[in-house]
């Protein structure tokens, strides 16, 4: 978890000619987001989609799919947008695949510097993890 983030900006520190798009979760960037400070100071032009649930939706999701009790899941409401303006890189909020298309993708990628992209997505969406939860619920089983 988190691991994303600070493989993006490695992975831009060594190919700086190169837009790098790092997708994590909002869980993650609370534990790793704080990263963007090297983007912003290396000027790395990296493009953070931050996939917003409010949620360590992997976790809730787990629990979920396996009948497990849903405990420690639940994040606070985080403008990603406000805290990516506060440190120095532009940041936009994505409320629909419209609000995607509005954006100008071309000059977020030539620019030298990261740009926040605050997702919202549906908390009750699960995710394609049906592979790991089977796993887990074979495991409990025994």
């Amino acid at each position: 978890m988190g691991w994303a983030i600070g493989n993006a900006v490695g992975t831009s520190l060594g190919s700086k000619n190169t837009p790098v798009v790092c997708i994590t979760g909002d869980g993650s960037w609370l534990m790793s987001g704080q990263e963007i400070t090297v983007a912003v100071e290396e000027k790395l032009t990296i493009i953070f989609v931050i996939l917003n649930d409010s949620a360590y939706g992997m976790v809730r999701h787990g629990q979920t799919l396996t009948g497990a009790e849903p405990t420690a899941n639940k994040l606070t409401k985080v403008d990603f947008s406000a805290l990516a303006n506060a440190i120095g890189a532009p940041g936009h909020i994505i409320h629909s695949p419209e609000d995607l298309n509005c954006l100008d993708i071309k000059t977020i990628c030539a620019r030298k510097g990261p740009t926040v992209l605050d997702i919202r997505i549906d908390p009750n969406e699960a995710p394609p993890i049906a592979l790991r939860t089977n796993v887990l619920k074979m495991n409990h089983a025994r």
